[in-house]
This record gives structure tokens, sequence and C-alpha cells, in this order.
């Protein structure tokens, strides 16, 4: 058999669809265990599809499907693989099965399981839709679909003020996506005039020419909705909320996932789209992302609640994400997508640790956190490593992000480096003072020494975000055997653009 010519895409989302049906004919006390199986199921056959992978052509297209649903507008149904988008692609399967891993046992989740499982399986397939998608507007429908089950999640099973942070999440991210949408349509009537035929196809839309007003005007279309789904300050202000008032699994999907199709999207078409525009914006929006990363640990640090401290510390670590990527060079780029990985994995493992202590002491509080993590080591251990990793400590997940956003800053200028440490000093001011509140802060131990330590599903939900973050801090050419041949052609794209090599 061809595996090459395998569906795994296609199967991949197709088989949470199936877990959907299952779950609507099958009566309610079974629907967490479908969902179990079927995410799992979906996890499984990702990890498979590494085995046939070719990572010497890690710049092509794999695992390609394509089906034609309207010939005159040449828009068609076309997914597959290359290197960046196969990372996306695991990191989705591997952060949904987690979150439904987590939801089992979750007491919060405890009404209305139907929907609630059916939900989360409809985002596993429009998430995966959308890191593999290579027509625009497929891409668009799949981008604006995961809107639903996550305004659904936070309204129905959030907290207090659920109704209030699922609207704004909604209005926020759907009304940027119009400018999105505005800049689709533009490019391919754009198409048409220069070639005479409409197309929604990246590969075909790669060729148009632009002058470099209006591709500024095109490149700010895209900018503005991937700028709000990042976020990046100040676009910022409806993840915080929708974080606060989300279930657990529902942060834990919003940060891991959700946040990356945003900085994904930056990366596949404003810089693959817009090489030339990128090279002339660069300035600015390098610098943006340093100021994103400074303000939100500011803002991290000075919250009470610890969801709303985890939410902040998202914003600043896209920042990273943000800096790094339109560096335009090869550490700058690799440190970029290395940390949407790590990133997925930290802030999962982080909501994790505030939806666990929450169960116990029914506050997010950080006074009531105090010294609460003592009577759990399993726990205690999980966060501590969650925490050094996040901060860019060696050997963490998150230090070859940190350390290649500076080499590649100091390929321009020393002052430029020096502005991307003191984000990465202030990133680990805040995880400081999270660590000092669980671990060092004392409170009336009778409160917590009846905890019981962190088991079952819930351990399984750790450690399968946890063990992998040893994998980026100590084994990081692993990754980069995933994107390095992919950042080669967009550098070639970038120079072949303006003519030369922009950081020289």
């Amino acid at each position: 058999m061809d595996w090459a010519g395998f569906p795994f895409i296609p199967l991949s989302m197709v088989l949470p669809l199936l877990g959907i049906l299952f779950i609507l004919f099958l009566e309610e006390k079974y629907s967490k265990w479908v969902a179990l199986i079927f995410s799992g199921s979906t996890f499984l056959l990702s990890l498979l599809s590494l085995f046939y992978f070719d990572f010497s052509k890690a710049d092509k297209i794999q695992f390609y499907h394509q089906l034609l649903l309207i010939e005159e507008l040449n828009l068609k149904l076309s997914f597959g693989v290359d290197g960046l988008s196969y990372l996306m692609y695991i990191l989705t399967t591997l952060t949904m099965f987690v979150a439904i891993c987590w939801s089992v046992r979750d007491h919060q989740i405890n009404h209305r399981l139907k929907e609630y499982y059916a939900w989360f399986l409809l985002s596993e397939t429009s998430l995966i839709g959308v890191f593999t998608s290579w027509d625009l507007l497929v891409f668009y429908v799949f981008y604006e679909l995961t809107l639903i089950p996550m305004f659904f999640v936070i309204g129905i099973w959030g907290y207090k003020l659920r109704l209030y942070s699922a609207y704004k999440f909604f209005i926020y991210i759907f009304v940027s996506s119009l400018f999105f949408l505005l800049g689709i349509v533009s490019l391919s009537v754009h198409h048409y005039r220069q070639f005479g035929k409409f197309s929604f196809s990246y590969f075909d839309l790669l060729q148009n020419q632009y002058d470099l007003a209006f591709g500024i005007f095109l490149f700010l279309l895209f900018f503005i909705a991937f700028a709000v789904k990042t976020p990046i300050v100040p676009f910022h202000t409806w993840l915080p909320d929708a974080h606060g008032e989300a279930p657990t699994a529902g942060s834990v999907v919003l940060a891991a996932i959700l946040l990356k199709m945003g900085t994904y999207a930056l990366l596949r078409f404003n810089i693959g789209l817009f090489p030339k525009e990128s090279v002339f914006l660069m300035p600015i929006l390098v610098l943006w992302g340093i100021a994103t990363i400074i303000f939100a640990s500011w803002f991290t640090i000075s919250q009470s609640n610890v969801k709303r401290f985890v939410a902040y510390s998202s914003v600043s670590h896209m920042g990273f994400v943000v800096a790094g990527m339109f560096l335009l060079n090869k550490e700058g780029l690799r440190a970029s997508i290395i940390e949407m990985f790590a990133h997925g994995l930290t802030s999962a493992s982080l909501f994790m640790m505030a939806g666990f202590i929450y169960n116990r002491l029914h506050s997010f509080n950080m006074q009531a956190l105090r010294g609460s993590i003592r009577f759990m080591p399993v726990f205690a251990f999980l966060v501590g490593i969650t925490a050094f990793s996040s901060m860019g400590l060696p050997g963490g997940s998150s230090f070859w992000g940190k350390f290649l956003t500076i080499m590649g800053a100091r390929e321009y200028t020393l002052q430029l480096a020096l502005l991307v440490i003191a984000g990465a000093f202030f990133s680990v001011l805040y995880m400081l003072y999270l660590m000092k509140t669980l671990y060092l802060d004392t409170k009336e131990e009778g409160r917590l020494i009846h905890f019981v330590d962190v088991r079952g599903f819930k351990l399984l939900a750790f450690l399968l975000v946890v063990l992998p973050m040893f994998l980026v801090g100590l084994f990081p050419f692993l990754f980069f055997s995933f994107f390095d041949a992919y950042i080669d052609t967009l550098l070639t794209q970038v120079i072949k653009a303006v003519g030369g090599i922009p950081w020289r």
C-alpha cells in the first residue's frame, strides 16, 4: 500500500465528525468516552503519519488531496501538509486529546454532556482544516467555523461572566475576520486581472504582482485579522475575558491552538504572499512584537486572578512569536515556529494547573493560592517543570524561542537584541512571582493537607504536554527538521522579492 497517498488529513477531519454522530445517538453518559476514543484515535493517526512524512522534502506539500467545488472560481477543497502545517496539525490533535482527557474528570462539566463533547470534536475538525487548507476561501471558512464551538463552550460551561466573555470573543474575532475576507476577495480579483481567471489557491496567488502601496494595503487587511486572533497589544483585550471565564479545557484549546491560528496565518499568508511588504514594514512589526512582550508582562504580574495571569502571559509569548518571524532571518523564523509549539505545551499545562487548584480551593485569587501546592508532590513537580520551561530556562521548551530571537535580533543591531533581552527578563519575573505564590508563601495548613494529588486522566493530560517539553528543550533539532526546509524556501522568496538579503 502507498502510505504516502493514504488520506491521513481527510480521515483526521472525518473521525471527530463520526464521534459526533455516535454522541448524538448514544446515551449521554457515554459521551465522554466516545469523545475520548475518537479524539485519541485522531491523535494516534497523526502520530502514525510521522512514519510516512518525508522530512527531506518538508518544504513540499505531502499527503495532498483535493476536490474541485466550483470550476468557474477554481475553488477547491485542497488539504495537505508541509513541515510548518504538519507541526501545527500534530499540536492540534495532541491538544484536543488533552482537553478531552481533562474534561472526563472535571467536576465543572456535569451537564449537557452531549453538546459539550460534540463542540470539542467539531472544533478539532475545524482546526485541522485551518492548518491543512491550501485554498484561502476554504481556509477562511474553517477559520470562522472555529468560533462557533468555543462561543458555546464559554457561554454554557464557563464561569460567572461567561455570556459577556463569549459575546466579546465572538464579536472581536468575527469583525476582524471581515478584513481578511476582503483581502481574500481582493487577491482573487487581482489574480483575475493579471491572469484572466479567478483563483483562491495559495499556489496561484503566490504569482500575483503588486505595486508597493497596494501590497501594503492587502498586507494590512490580513494583518488586522491575524493580529486580533494572535493577539498582540492593543488588540488583546478579548483574550483575558475569554480565558478567565472559559472552563479549563476551553482555556487549554484557546491558548494552545486558537492563538496559533493567528501566528500561523501571519507567517503563511502575510510573509508568504507579501514578502516585499513584510520587509518594508519589518522594523515597525519587530518593535511592535517587543512592545507586546513588555506591556503584556506588566499586565501579567499585576493580575490577582490566576487564569487572567496565565492569559496575559500568553499575550507576552505571542509577542516573541511575532517579533521573531518579522526579523525575517533564519534564527528569528526558527524561534517563532518553535515558540509556537512550545507555548502550546506550556500554556495548556498552566491552565490545567489553574483548573486543578480551583477544583480544590474554588477560587482563582492569587492570594488564595498561597502555598497550595506543597501537599501535592507530583502536581508540584509538573507545575515546576512547566514554569521553568515557560520562563525560558535552558533545557526548557521556551528557551530556544527566546535564545534564537535574541540571536536573530543581534544580526541587525546590539540595541535590538538588548530590547529582546529586556522582554525576556520581564517574562521571567512574572513566572517567578507565580512560583513564589504557589511554593514559598505560607498558608493555614488545615485547608490544604487534605488535598489529593493529581492522578488518573488529569495526570495523563499533564504528562501528554509536560513530557514533550523535554523533547523541545533538549532535542530542538528534532523540531527544526519539520520546518527548516520551509524557512529556507520562505527566505528565498523574501530575497528574490527585495533583490537582496534584508538583514545585511
